[in-house]
């Protein structure tokens, strides 16, 4: 079998390189003042990214015993423009000065700002096109899922599940800004909010957007929900790993941002419950500091690694990823080989 994440991810960004395009050509045609914003949504999507969640949604489809239908390329491209949107968003909301390796959306257009000479707070000229952007790249996910050469019938059922997935990925992105704010909050709450802003997001809701326009059954259904829903919790500890002790050469954002936001992340959580009463004030003190610094960073790192905070959400992390495979044995083949790898690629991953 072809990789699982490459013989999808392909042709999808064929897909949405023609979709982009064409929606940019639009965008001038109304003013060509408007091409740098399509531009800047169009350079995010082609600069880099796993294609994830488009993987999920081809393989939730295959899992249902349907065979291969170019049509599932349009709405696993949607969801990857719906992402595509959260990052601009997310991007705004963390302070992130770079995405992929490259300037992030609101950064880029307060430099179009500047170049264009036009008059104004140019940062703050950046943060509004900034929304603006994530706000049209949503629209335009809408629009590919229409357009999908699929049946009616198939893509009614699909559309309550990318409603879901929709609503889901707000509400969980607010109870993340919260959560970084209350200073009471347990491994639950951050468990909760892991599931809702990245788990189901990222895994559970696009295998259901497959398996909707495939048709599948109730046992289909309930294995790729526990399929899902256990690696979902599983990617975004990888997430949470990755955000305080990645290499911002591999994954295009920088290492200090979690720290500097005041994340209250499962990891997290767990260091400030194993730490000593000392290493509790140096990450009471890191935590939320937009002034940390990278020796700063470095000694919160060492505490989180001493505690045995990473090593006990490593554990975690391999339970969940058990747990996934698990539920994969009612499906059919090819679709439990893919996921199966997928499983293996969302959780070891360094990007």
């Amino acid at each position: 079998m072809s990789d699982p994440l490459e013989s999808v991810g392909g042709a999808v960004d064929e897909a949405l390189e023609a979709f982009l395009t064409a929606r940019i050509d639009d965008l001038v045609a109304l003013d060509p003042a408007l091409e740098p914003v399509g531009r800047e949504i169009a350079g995010l999507v082609a600069a880099g990214g796993k294609r994830l969640r488009p993987a999920f949604v081809y393989w939730g489809y295959r899992a249902t015993g349907a065979d291969h239908d170019e049509g599932v390329l349009a709405p696993a491209g949607a969801v990857e423009l719906l992402h595509t949107f959260a990052l601009i968003h997310d991007d705004i909301m963390d302070r992130s000065a770079e995405r992929r390796g490259r300037p992030a959306v609101h950064t880029a257009l307060a430099a179009t700002h500047r170049e264009e000479g036009l008059a104004g707070d140019d940062e703050w000229f950046g943060v509004g096109g900034g929304i603006l952007a994530g706000d049209l790249a949503f629209v335009w996910a809408d629009q590919l899922f229409d357009e999908a050469a699929l049946p009616a019938a198939a893509l009614d059922r699909a559309r309550s599940v990318f409603t879901a997935l929709r609503v889901e990925v707000m509400a969980g992105q607010y109870l993340d800004l919260r959560l970084a704010g209350h200073r009471e909050a347990g491994e639950e709450d951050s468990r909760r909010v892991a599931l809702l802003k990245s788990g189901r997001y990222t895994v559970t809701r696009p295998l259901e957007l497959g398996a909707a326009l495939g048709g599948g059954d109730a046992a289909t259904a309930a294995a790729l929900a526990a399929y899902g829903d256990a690696l979902g919790l599983a990617f975004q500890l990888r997430d949470d790993v990755l955000g305080v002790f990645g290499d911002p050469e591999a994954t295009g954002k920088g290492a200090i941002e979690d720290l500097r936001e005041g994340k209250r992340t499962v990891l997290m959580l767990r260091a400030m419950a194993l730490a000593d009463e000392a290493e509790r004030e140096v990450l009471a003190r890191s935590l939320g500091n937009p002034e940390l610094d990278e020796s700063g960073a470095d000694r919160a790192r060492q505490i989180i690694v001493d505690s045995g905070a990473l090593s006990s959400v490593e554990e975690l992390l391999s339970r969940q990823e058990d747990a996934a495979q698990r539920a994969l044995d009612p499906l059919p083949e090819p679709a439990r080989s893919a996921l199966s790898a997928l499983a293996e690629l969302a959780v070891r991953r360094a990007t």
